[in-house]
């Protein structure tokens, strides 16, 4: 088996111990980290690479980061800026090496979009566009693909806490879930919705108003995976025992488990 983490870790260097207990209770085998909030050279390699695990890092100044963790050799680095003419740490790919069978490994960090008035909104619609051309040539190559990490996108009513509510808000609006949706229509598989087809379940809960003790929560951190990757799927599971700690980040980790 190989278990797969992707996590809106919301600081790197604020949750490294969290990430490591996170990966050796969970024995997780690759970890795909969003919003790292740091420089290459001020990643805390040290404490990951003590574990054994690579890393390949996409980091920034104070803000956004992705990076990937493989216990198994990276073979290949992909650092994109999807949208061009914005550089911004947003996509890294990765092919890593297991058991003499390669898999494609993506941890993405979708923008917020801020409002739907907004540039920002415009700037994230635009980010999916052309993640969808890359979804799109990716698959071409008939591999095992994993593309995970924040979306900042709930797909459907079950995946928000109130669907009336949020209608036409960020992160719920119309025009981001068809956006999402139509990278879903390529033929990549929503890995949780897959093995929990009717269980509502949240990945993301704001830091303010009583939003955990009270689950207004959305599902925006997805896994998502080519044809091939989905006929070796065990399971996925989202793990909310790191929200529950001192001092966590507002998202918590999906775990995907393929044979």
């Amino acid at each position: 088996m190989l278990k797969i983490a992707t996590w809106n870790v919301n600081s790197i260097r604020k949750r490294v111990d969290q990430l490591c207990s996170f990966i050796i209770d969970s024995q997780i085998d690759i970890v795909l980290l969003q919003e790292i909030k740091s420089t290459e050279e001020q990643f805390p390699y040290a404490e990951i690479e003590k574990l054994d695990y690579k890393c390949v890092v996409y980091g920034q100044v104070a803000r956004n980061g992705v990076c990937v963790l493989s216990k198994y050799p990276i073979l290949e680095t992909f650092k994109i800026d999807i949208v061009e003419g914005h550089q911004e740490a947003r996509y890294i790919e990765c092919v890593i090496e297991h058991n003499n069978q390669k898999i494609r490994v993506v941890s993405i960090y979708v923008p917020n979009g801020q409002s739907p008035d907004s540039h920002a909104f415009e700037y994230k619609l635009k980010f999916f566009d052309n993640l969808y051309k890359r979804a799109s040539n990716l698959l071409k190559n008939e591999e095992l693909i994993v593309i995970a990490g924040d979306y900042n996108v709930a797909p459907d009513e079950i995946d928000v806490f109130d669907s009336n509510l949020l209608n036409g808000q960020v992160c719920f609006h119309i025009k981001e879930r068809e956006k999402l949706k139509s990278i879903l229509n390529l033929g990549f598989k929503d890995a949780f919705r897959i093995s929990h087809p009717n269980i509502q379940q949240f990945t993301w809960w704001h830091y303010q108003g009583s939003s955990l003790r009270n689950n207004r929560g959305m599902r925006i951190d997805q896994v998502l995976l080519s044809p091939q990757a989905a006929d070796r799927l065990e399971t996925c599971y989202i793990d909310d025992r790191l929200r529950k700690l001192e001092s966590p980040s507002d998202h918590i980790p999906v775990v995907c488990v393929m044979e």
